[in-house]
């Protein structure tokens, strides 16, 4: 599956955007286009966040974390009679910090060490070696990075794009790649277009255990057997797969001048580790464990955005999408945004965002799950809770200049009503 959607890529790249094939070379009407680029995106993010339900810890403990990034985008166009080219090549790195992360080497302070299945010794930070932490300032620092590509074919006649793209990331304990093809169909007049897009990543994941639950007699790492099914790296740990399928489906109409609406649906299916190995799972007989889900997800959300132009001023923009898994996870997600025109240079946009959704089958908080259950998690992501998020977005549109194309600044408020919040920040400067 890896091996032929590199080979695609590769074709298309290769007869569909530089080369020149021999039929357009025998083809009189064809003219050469130079390669130009189109634009640049450069988008830089800060985010941080509180709470004191960390997953890591077992559904207690510090969820400090902070994290910046930046990505640059490139867009390069090239145009034919028929087809207008388009290349995206991005690349973002994340650098963060986060106090729970450090846990996965030490063990909570006051957390009982008492072992789930008791086949293997407890070890307490004296044991090994390691010390509790104890400050804000123990926190584990971590970096990923995530180049991807995409292009796209338009054909100018039928009013069709197809889409092909390649996507990778890697950070500390996981890595990922993935693929899609895309394809979109547009009316002559552009007044109706239906999409569809189908995506795959092929992840791999570290199991590195939490320090106590770690086997004492293969040092600190999980050594891997040779009965495993699972391939191992050259640190011994054992190599877990997850692999994502996904296909999306829109369909947007403008109704008339002043209102349009688009329907979304997408089916999601995942298989593999879906649980984190170093999330804690405390049970109610003061044994540990590390969490444990199903090897396999569906998931499935509906949604529908309706766009209204109230003259030149206001645009009012909501969105509605409803989750449901067989997890038990079911979700309701509401939003307002409302674009302002203050001037021809400028626009503010407020948003609000409401989040509603159940417990997952397998949530318990600290200590409260049973020994003897099949499936465990005490990752506050999966429990009940509502949530909100408040924000603003600055956009200019600098005409006169030559050089910058829009810029925007987007702050956001997110408050869960289980305690956690966050703050983030985005800008965003596009040249031409």
């Amino acid at each position: 599956m890896k091996k032929s959607i590199v080979s695609v890529f590769l074709l298309a790249i290769t007869f569909g955007f530089f080369g020149k094939s021999k039929a357009q070379e025998k083809d009189s009407l064809y003219e050469a286009r130079k390669l130009k680029i189109d634009e640049i995106n450069f988008v830089s993010g800060y985010y941080t966040q509180e709470g004191d339900h960390s997953s890591i810890g077992g559904g207690k403990g510090d969820e400090a974390l902070t994290n910046i990034s930046n990505s640059i985008q490139v867009r390069l166009l090239k145009n034919s009679q028929k087809y207008e080219h388009r290349l995206d090549v991005a690349v973002a790195v994340d650098h963060h910090t986060s106090a729970s992360t450090k846990l996965i080497n030490n063990v909570p302070d006051g957390s009982p060490t008492n072992l789930y299945n008791g086949k293997i010794s407890a070890r307490t930070a004296a044991s090994t070696g390691t010390s509790s932490v104890t400050g804000a300032s123990s926190k584990f620092v971590g970096w990923r990075i995530y180049p991807s590509i995409n292009y796209f074919a338009k054909n100018l006649e039928r009013n069709t794009t197809y889409g092909i793209g390649a996507y990778f990331s890697r950070e500390f304990d996981y890595q990922s790649i993935g693929g899609e093809l895309s394809f979109v169909k547009a009316s002559q007049d552009n007044n109706a277009e239906f999409s569809v897009k189908a995506m795959a990543f092929f992840d791999q994941r570290l199991e590195i255990l939490p320090v106590e639950l770690r086997p004492v007699t293969t040092g600190v790492n999980n050594k891997k057997s040779d009965d495993d099914e699972h391939e191992g790296n050259d640190d011994n740990y054992k190599l877990w797969n997850k692999n994502s399928y996904s296909v999306n489906f829109a369909y947007s109409q403008i109704i008339n001048p002043r209102l349009q609406v688009s329907l979304l649906a997408d089916f999601a299916f995942q298989d593999g580790l879906l649980s984190i190995p170093y999330n804690r799972v405390y049970f109610t007989n003061n044994t540990v464990s590390s969490e444990k889900l199903p090897m396999q997800r569906m998931k499935i959300p509906l949604g529908m955005r309706l766009n209204y132009f109230l003259g030149e001023t206001f645009i009012f923009r909501t969105y509605y999408r409803y989750f449901f898994d067989d997890w038990g996870i079911k979700a309701h997600t509401a939003q307002l945004e409302i674009p302002i025109k203050i001037s021809p240079f400028v626009s503010l946009s407020p948003f609000y965002r409401y989040h509603h959704q159940t417990s997952n089958d397998y949530f318990k908080p600290y200590g409260q799950h049973n020994h003897g259950e099949k499936y465990y998690s005490s990752d506050y992501d999966l429990s009940s809770f509502n949530s909100q998020n408040i924000g603003l977005n600055l956009h200019y549109l600098p005409l006169e200049s030559k050089i910058f194309k829009s810029v925007d600044f987007r702050y956001s408020f997110y408050k869960r009503s289980e305690g956690l919040s966050a703050h983030n920040l985005t800008f965003a400067i596009t040249f031409k």
